[in-house]
C-alpha cells in the first residue's frame, strides 16, 4: 500500500474515532488546506452544532507520530485536548465582509514569493513588488477572533464588491501600518526575548520554578548573554523589522517611510535578508560580507531553519539612500 493510501486510511480512522468522541452534537471531517508557498496540509474540522466556527487542527505531524509508534487513541486525546484549548464558543458575524464599504477598513496586505504562489495568484488581486507579490486579506475583528483570524481576498471578491485593484490597494496601504504597526528592534534584543520566552516556555510545560534560586539562574543566563553581545566590539549591527504582533511583518518594509527613517538614523544604506514572511533583517552596508555571502546566508537558512510555508524569498535586497528605493540585488 503506498504512502498517500496509508495516510488517507489514517485521516479517516481518525475522523471516526473523533466523531465518536465528540457525539452527535459536532460533524467531524478532513480537509486539504492550501497554505502560503503551495503547502498543501490536512486538517481535521470539528464543527459543533450551532455554530459556524472551528480550528483546522492539523494532522501530517500526527501521522508522522503515528508511524514512529504513536495510537490511534493517544492521537485523538492530543487532537481533543488542542480543541478544547482552541474552541469557539460562538459564531462569528461575517455580515461587514459582504460590504465593501463596512469592510474597507479591515483590508490589510501582505508580501509572498510570486514564483512559490503562482497557482494561488491566479485567482487573486496582487502587486509585484521585485520577486514578491503584494496579496490583500480581510482582518476579521469581529468575536471570537478579534484580528487574529483573516480572509485572502480574491478576484471575484473585488468583482462582487465592484471596486478596483487600485482602490484596495490604497485602503490597505493606510490600514496597514495603522493595523500592524511597524518595529525595528536590535537583533540582539530579539535573541534575548526569544531565548527568555523559550525558558518560561519550558518552565511552564515541564518544570515549575520552584523557589527563586531557578529564577536567579534564568536571570543570570541572561544577564550573560547581553554581556557576551556587548564584548563583541567587532560584530555587524544587525536589526529586525516587523509588526508589533511578529506576523507577516515582512510587510513592514513597503510602510510609507519606514525605510527611509532608518537609513538616517544609521547614515547610510543597507541590505535587507527576507528571514521569513514575519520579518526582515536589517544590515547597514558593510566592506564585508559581500552579497553573495549573504545570499548564501539566507538560502541555507530557509532550507533548514524556516518552515516552507513561511519562507518569503532567497533572496537579498537593499534600500539605497540615492534614490530612496529598494532594490533586489540578487
Amino acid at each position: 500500500m503506498s504512502t498517500s493510501m496509508n495516510f488517507a486510511v489514517f485521516t479517516a480512522a481518525l475522523v471516526r474515532k473523533m466523531q465518536e468522541k465528540m457525539g452527535k452534537d459536532f460533524r467531524v471531517f478532513s480537509s486539504t488546506v492550501k497554505k502560503n508557498n503551495g503547502v498543501e496540509l490536512t486538517g481535521i474540522i470539528l464543527e459543533g452544532r450551532g455554530c459556524n466556527t472551528s480550528p483546522t487542527i492539523y494532522i501530517d505531524d500526527f501521522f508522522e507520530d503515528y508511524e514512529k509508534g504513536a495510537s490511534l487513541e493517544e492521537i485523538v486525546e492530543a487532537v481533543w485536548q488542542i480543541f478544547r484549548k482552541n474552541r469557539f464558543e460562538e459564531s462569528v458575524d461575517l455580515s461587514n465582509f459582504a460590504s465593501y464599504e463596512k469592510a474597507k477598513d479591515q483590508i490589510a496586505f501582505r508580501l509572498v514569493n510570486f514564483e512559490k504562489n503562482r497557482e494561488l495568484l491566479k485567482g487573486v488581486p496582487y502587486k509585484i513588488f521585485c520577486n514578491l507579490a503584494v496579496v490583500f486579506y480581510y482582518s476579521v475583528n469581529e468575536a471570537p477572533f478579534y484580528g487574529k483570524a483573516s480572509i485572502l481576498i480574491k478576484q471575484e471578491h473585488l468583482e462582487k464588491w465592484g471596486v478596483s485593484l487600485e482602490e484596495l490597494c490604497r485602503n490597505a496601504m493606510k490600514n496597514t501600518p495603522r493595523m500592524y504597526p511597524a518595529r525595528i528592534e536590535n537583533i540582539e534584543s530579539v535573541m534575548v526575548q526569544m531565548l527568555e520566552k523559550g525558558l518560561v516556555d519550558e518552565n511552564d510545560i515541564s518544570v515549575k520554578l520552584a523557589d527563586r534560586q531557578e529564577q536567579k539562574w534564568m536571570d543570570e543566563v541572561l544577564s550573560q548573554l547581553q554581556e557576551d553581545f556587548g564584548r563583541d566590539e567587532n560584530r555587524i549591527p544587525m536589526y529586525v523589522l516587523s509588526n508589533e504582533q511578529k506576523l507577516y511583518g515582512a510587510a513592514c518594509m513597503l510602510y510609507p517611510d519606514i525605510m527611509e527613517k532608518f537609513s538616517r538614523l544609521i547614515q547610510n544604506d543597507f541590505y535587507i535578508l527576507p528571514s521569513s514572511i514575519h520579518e526582515v533583517i536589517l544590515l547597514p552596508f558593510q566592506e564585508q560580507p559581500e552579497r553573495e555571502s549573504l545570499l548564501e546566508m539566507v538560502t541555507e537558512i530557509n532550507k533548514t531553519q524556516v518552515e516552507e510555508s513561511e519562507v518569503l524569498a532567497d533572496s537579498v535586497y537593499c534600500f539605497m539612500r540615492s534614490d530612496q528605493k529598494i532594490w533586489q540585488l540578487c
